[in-house]
């Protein structure tokens, strides 16, 4: 398939931007004549273009949860219309048997996001920080059950269990630190072993302490990439704003952790069978623990502006940042990278969406 954007504004310029099979072949001043036999052209009007968003933890909308493993072509085409057009669907801890059949059982929508693989959320981490996390389905790591599941590009651990540094070491994907109790000499010994990446950093974790730096220091001394949820729910302003000169753009990696009712209204809603709460469009467990966030990506996106982050450190933070956490070619306009993009006005709606080349309608 070849496809042709034309008219966009990209780097104070017009271009036209060829895609083949997908992927940016070529990046040329904008002209009128460019009309290759047999491509689809699109042209934009000379509006705003930029890399399509990337969220490697979010675990559901539109009452669909990954887990359940149901809904995902419209859970691919609701976030695709909103800016994501990559995204790491993301489990909660579970038994082996529902596992398997969310992440082997893995379809590809054609008519969406992007489904780069899974993000596993535990089943290996710590009860005493499980958070939203089902307590009762936590078991120590495993790599044969690991190895048993297909599809598999990220997962979140607790490096303070038994077996976990052995398992980080061995388990051959980007490894985040979540879900944890750990102090910073465990998890600089985690970044050691091979992990890259805190979980939704700050939640379901030691605090950054001035005599106890835990996993957020390590991260710090060790160069990882930090997760953070921009929705101004989860992190005060101000802590973004820290992460954000501490890290900067290369390091810190937005995401929305959104969970099953997020683009639905306030109410009571059933994930996994257990009863969440969507109040002020916030996600809750009854008892009051937060449960996810109910926002997607470029919500987080236009939030982490609104703090004071200029809009392109924020744009890549959601696009060519979590692209290279995970190790793929997305999120830059530049040959030879999925070709992935939004069209925004000036309030950052998205206007059009394209999935490696293809209009999103």
């Amino acid at each position: 398939m070849k496809a042709v954007i034309k008219n966009a504004y990209f780097d104070r310029s017009l271009v036209d931007i060829v895609v083949n099979d997908g992927v940016i072949s070529d990046i040329l001043p904008h002209s009128e004549l460019l009309s290759p036999e047999g491509a689809e052209i699109f042209d934009v009007g000379g509006k705003d273009i930029f890399p399509g968003l990337f969220d490697i933890h979010a675990h559901g909308c539109l009452s669909f949860d990954t887990t359940e493993g149901n809904g995902r072509n419209e859970m691919c085409r609701y976030l695709a219309k909103s800016g994501t057009t990559s995204w790491l669907p993301t489990t909660m801890t579970a038994s082996r048997s529902t596992l398997t059949r969310a992440v082997n059982e893995l379809d590809f929508p054609q008519n969406g996001c992007d489904i780069v693989g899974i993000h596993l959320e535990g089943p290996f981490v710590s009860p005493k920080a499980a958070g939203a996390q089902d307590p009762d389905a936590i078991r120590l790591p495993d790599i044969e059950e690991f190895r048993s599941y297909k599809n598999v590009k990220m997962i979140t651990v607790a490096p303070e269990l038994e077996g976990a540094m052995e398992f980080i070491e061995n388990c051959g994907i980007s490894v985040a630190l979540g879900h944890t109790v750990c102090d910073y000499d465990t998890a600089c010994e985690a970044f050691d072993r091979g992990a890259n990446c805190l979980t939704h950093t700050f939640n379901a974790m030691p605090p950054l302490h001035h005599r106890t730096p835990g996993p957020i220091g390590a991260a710090i001394d060790k160069n990882a990439y930090v997760q953070v949820i921009t929705d101004g729910f989860h992190l005060h302003g101000s802590v973004v704003k820290m992460l954000y000169r501490t890290f900067g753009p290369d390091r810190m990696v937005i995401i929305s952790d959104s969970v099953a009712p997020a683009g639905l209204p306030d109410g009571e809603y059933m994930i996994l069978s257990r009863p969440h709460v969507i109040k002020n469009s916030h996600a809750f467990l009854p008892d009051g623990t937060i449960a996810g966030s109910s926002s997607t990506l470029m919500d987080c996106v236009r939030t982490a502006i609104s703090f004071g982050i200029p809009k392109a450190d924020a744009l890549r933070m959601a696009s060519e940042t979590p692209a290279n956490c995970i190790g793929v070619k997305k999120g830059r306009i530049a040959v030879g990278y999925d070709a992935d993009f939004i069209i925004l006005d000036s309030e950052l709606n998205v206007l059009d969406t394209f999935v490696k080349g293809h209009l999103i309608k």
